[in-house]
Order: structure tokens, then sequence, then C-alpha cells
């Protein structure tokens, strides 16, 4: 009898491989729910739609330099791999110093910040909400400053949902090392067991798992169709994980 209850549920998995799929990803974030106590948020990209202004920032400067940043690279060998400033002049053989970009960069990007330009996407605050309302503590681990990211959270009334905040200040090697998820757990006092990621890229695939944390990724529209099979459940964005969440059980 149990061989054919099996059997049948092949079948029907089988004949309706979109059931099948929610099925196991269902699980897979009940799993990673049921044996956490805290979510640590990539920022980038994931709480907040800032990658554009990254570029644009990074656009101004190099433009003064006399080079053009292509938008499509920018997305998979900036935002995805993480190659900064540093790949784009070894790209092109550049005569520039990456260190002198960022210098210039920097107070671009945080006039925007503090300026409340970058929006929250909507999806995140939903998410951000019911893990609260659910009792998981929450923090944020990004390749962004802690001021900078301190001021979007501050103007969007949530900085007081997240128990820390973990930025590239200090950071001697930031993702895909795992050195930013490491100083994130650390200042919550928890283990990787007892934590899991959400990002969307390969650098923080790399580095949350380097770390010994599970990664959720969500796809977002400009990181679509890389390669992010890498981590412990791959959704098709925001909207997948906060329906998957109110399937489990958390709070709207």
């Amino acid at each position: 009898m149990t061989f054919i209850v099996i059997f049948r549920f092949f079948l029907q998995t089988a004949l309706q491989p979109e059931r099948g799929l929610v099925l196991d990803k269902s699980g897979t974030l009940r799993s990673i729910l049921e044996n956490s106590k805290a979510v640590i948020f990539d920022f980038d990209n994931v709480v907040v739609d800032s990658e554009p202004y990254h570029l644009r920032a990074y656009s101004a400067v190099f433009a003064s330099k006399g080079h053009t940043i292509d938008t499509d690279e920018y997305w998979l060998e900036w935002t995805s791999l993480g190659g900064g400033a540093e790949g784009e002049i070894q790209r092109y053989g550049l005569d520039l110093d990456p260190d002198d970009i960022r210098r210039e960069k920097d107070p671009i990007y945080s006039a925007y910040c503090s300026g409340g330009e970058i929006p929250v996407f909507p999806e995140a605050l939903k998410i951000i909400n019911s893990f609260a309302l659910s009792g998981f503590i929450m923090a944020i681990a990004s390749g962004s400053y802690e001021d900078d990211i301190n001021a979007i959270l501050s103007l969007n009334g949530i900085s007081r949902l997240f128990a820390s905040v973990t930025g590239k200040d200090g950071i001697s090697k930031t993702k895909p090392d795992p050195e930013t998820y490491i100083r994130a757990l650390d200042r919550l006092g928890l283990s990787p067991r007892e934590c899991f990621a959400i990002e969307d890229a390969e650098k923080g695939v790399i580095s949350a798992h380097g770390a010994g944390m599970k990664v959720i990724t969500v796809e977002t529209a400009v990181t679509k169709g890389f390669d992010l099979s890498g981590a412990d459940l791959n959704l098709s964005g925001l909207e997948e994980l906060y329906s998957l969440m109110i399937d489990a059980g958390l709070k709207r």
C-alpha cells in the first residue's frame, strides 16, 4: 500500500511539474525557517532598489575620466560577480586607481541615500514586517557603507526592526569573501546554523555559504537569468518569497 501511495504521488508531480516544484520550494523554505532564529538580508537590490544609483554614481566618475560603463556588463560583472572598479579597470586596461574612483563615487551615492531618492522595494517591506511579526531577529550584511544603509532605513522608518547593520566599513575583503557575514553573525551572537541569508547575487551566495549559512536567492530585474543555482533555495523574486512565507505560517 505504501508503494502505491508513493507511486501515485510521483505520477501526480511528474504530470504536474510546476506543482511539484512549488511543493519542493515550500518544503525547503519551511525547513530553513524552522531551524533559524535570524535572517540576514543583503541590502542593495534585495531591500532597496539601489543598484541603478550605484551605477549612476560610478558612471559619472568614469565618464569624467573618458570611459563609459556598459550597463549590461555592469549588472553581471559588478552586481552579480563583485568585480567592482578593479574589474572594470582591468578589463579595459585603464590607467586609473580604483581607490581614487571610489573616493569620488562615494559622496555622490551617499547624497542619493540621505536625499531619500533610493526606494525600498514594497515587497521587501512586506517581507520585513512578516519576519518581525513572526519573531525573527533581522540584520543586514552589505557591501555598502553603514551610514548609507542607516540613512535609508531611517528615512523609511524601519531602523528599529534590525538588530544590527554590517556594511563594508572596516572590512578587508568584501563579498564574495565571507568576512561581511562572519562579522554580522558575531554582532548577533548567533551561530551560522541559527541564521540564513537572503541574497540576489552569486558573490553573496558564495559569501554566506563561506560563513556557514544557508542562502535564499531572489531574482530581480537586474539579476534575472544569472546563475544562482548554488543557493539552497532560488526563487523568482520577492513576491514568491513572501507568498511562500505566508503559506509556511508566518504572519502578515
